[in-house]
């Protein structure tokens, strides 16, 4: 199964220049909680989460609106490919130690968003369509 299946197609992005007080609008707006920093053509140069601003702005007690996101995102994201299969998309997040993951497409752009919890509400709900076949399956 490839991620163009599955993946958040409607991604919350900012610029890099944008304040870290726009991007907590950002995130409470979209109710989400991470944005993807993308500059020319919506390539990804970085990912900025609501943990990171608590992190590395609020326990710092640094001014959120004189930082840009630039100054806190984590820069160079891992990305997937919107052909790259399930399997492969769960390796990566566990090889990066990371929970979400931009989806590009052949130009480097961001089309879509996985995360672990994408993951494991699919699997959960494969894992319940298998276990009600197997039920109905078994017979009296």
């Amino acid at each position: 199964m490839s991620l163009a299946r599955f993946c958040r197609k409607t991604v919350a992005v900012i610029q890099p220049s944008q304040s870290v007080a726009e991007a907590a609008q950002a995130l409470r707006d979209h109710h989400v909680g991470a944005l993807v920093v993308v500059q020319e053509a919506l390539r990804p140069v970085g990912m900025l989460t609501d943990r990171d601003i608590v992190t590395r702005v609020v326990a710092e007690r640094k001014d959120p609106g004189a930082l840009t996101v630039g100054e806190v995102m984590s820069p160079e994201p891992t990305t997937a490919h919107v052909d790259d299969s399930l399997d492969r998309t769960l390796f990566t997040l566990r090889e990066q130690g990371v929970r979400r993951l931009p989806i590009v497409d052949e130009q480097g752009r961001v089309v879509g968003l996985v995360s672990l919890d994408d993951v494991l509400v699919l699997l959960s709900g494969e894992l319940g369509q298998t276990a009600a076949a197997v039920r109905e399956n078994q017979g009296p």
